[in-house]
């Protein structure tokens, strides 16, 4: 314990002497929160511009326009003539989803048989894209249902009998712990725990090699541990100002334990201590150190299950991550502690496996680094003596 708390006062004061590790550690968690959560400040994607080509002119097609234009997901910007002039709006960018309303719209449909609207939408961006259909088909599929009544209506039948028998199918509909559905709700946290992550790894790394001599002197993993405590306790109240901007200025609903997030925080940054060790033996140099980590930080972002769900990564994917990086087991299960209240007996089998992953992997770090740095050191001494 007091070679513990030696390296921990040790790394926690050098803290002080390096401005770009102050900045790494003290600013760099709350301003990436910050930056970041700015660009999602909008809870949906409305004005999108869209183009529409009316080549009925009818009433009914004047109704569908009407009910585009007063939605807030849409801005009809445009109303080209042709569809060749509404591919080439999609096309340059332009206009991001074409409605085509075809030629005996509303005849057909007085006659019971009506032609298909067309929704074309530009796929190369899914969150304009989903976004887009889905309104549309919502807004179309309303005005189907009540020209569809009316139809009914016509042959005789009392309205609500028309309306029953028109919507014999209702859905009724309940989205559970983030009901608006919002972007920055899904994606905030993991990149609020991918920032934890970068700058762990940095900030252990830097002391790692930095103060090889007197970490690979003896007593390792106590002095590792010093390390990464100290870091720790050097990036905490940034972390926790960056939680409370998601909280009171990007209304990110945080309901769950902050007990039991500050266990898996605790737990994550034990995982990758042996993790910082082997990049450092490897590297040997704070620059290429810092290429490597910071390379790392998008592929442990994509297969941490924020971004595409655990459960459709491929198994063999899946299970080489989960044994070489520990990112897997702490961005969801936070996620999901803030937006659902996920309880601490849920997240027990990733605490576990946190532990585990870290006690393997930092026995692994220790022998590498211990033998990558005794050896360099006494190939130094070798050389002085004979000279």
């Amino acid at each position: 314990m007091k070679i513990f708390l030696e390296a921990f006062r040790r790394e926690f004061r050098s803290i002080f002497d390096y401005a770009g590790m102050m900045i790494l550690l003290f600013i760099g968690p709350v301003f990436l929160t910050m930056f970041f959560g700015g660009v999602y400040v909008n809870d949906y994607v409305n004005d999108i511009p869209i183009a529409i080509v009316d080549e009925d002119g009818s009433g009914l097609s004047n109704t569908i326009a009407s009910s585009f234009i007063s939605n807030e997901r849409f801005d009809i910007e445009y109303y080209p003539e042709t569809r060749k002039d509404l591919e080439e709006l999609l096309y340059d960018g332009d206009a991001h989803m074409g409605i085509i309303i075809p030629e005996e719209f509303e005849s057909g449909v007085s006659k019971g048989a009506p032609k298909e609207i067309l929704v074309i939408t530009d796929g190369t961006n899914i969150v304009v894209s989903n976004n887009a259909y889905a309104q549309a088909a919502t807004i179309i599929q309303t005005i189907a249902a009540g020209v569809e009544i009316k139809v009914i209506e016509a042959n005789g039948v009392l309205p609500q009998l028309a309306k029953n028998m028109a919507l014999s199918i209702n859905i009724g509909e309940r989205i559970l712990y983030d009901p608006k559905m919002t972007y920055m709700n899904y994606l905030i946290v993991c990149y609020w725990t991918v920032f934890f992550q970068q700058l762990m790894l940095s900030s252990m790394g830097s002391k790692f090699i930095r103060s090889k001599e007197y970490i690979a002197s003896g007593n390792t993993m106590l002095k590792a541990l010093g390390v990464m405590t100290s870091c720790l306790a050097g990036i905490m109240p940034s972390m926790l100002l960056g939680l409370a901007g998601m909280k009171y200025i990007f209304h990110v609903p945080i309901i769950g334990s902050l007990l039991t997030t500050g266990l898996l925080t605790l737990l994550f940054a034990f995982a990758i201590v042996g993790i910082s060790m082997i990049l450092a033996s490897f590297t040997k140099e704070r620059v290429e150190y810092a290429k490597i980590s910071y390379m790392l930080s998008l592929p442990t972002f994509v297969l941490a299950g924020c971004v595409w769900p655990i459960e459709q990564i491929p198994d063999g994917l899946r299970i080489i991550t989960r044994t070489l990086w520990p990112l897997i087991g702490y961005a969801k299960n936070v996620q999901e502690i803030f937006i659902k209240g996920k309880e601490f007996s849920a997240v027990l089998p990733d605490i576990i496996y946190l532990i585990v992953f870290g006690v393997l992997w930092l026995f692994i770090g220790i022998k590498v680094y211990t033998r990558t740095f005794l050896k360099a050191d006494a190939g130094v001494v070798l050389e002085k003596n004979v000279n």
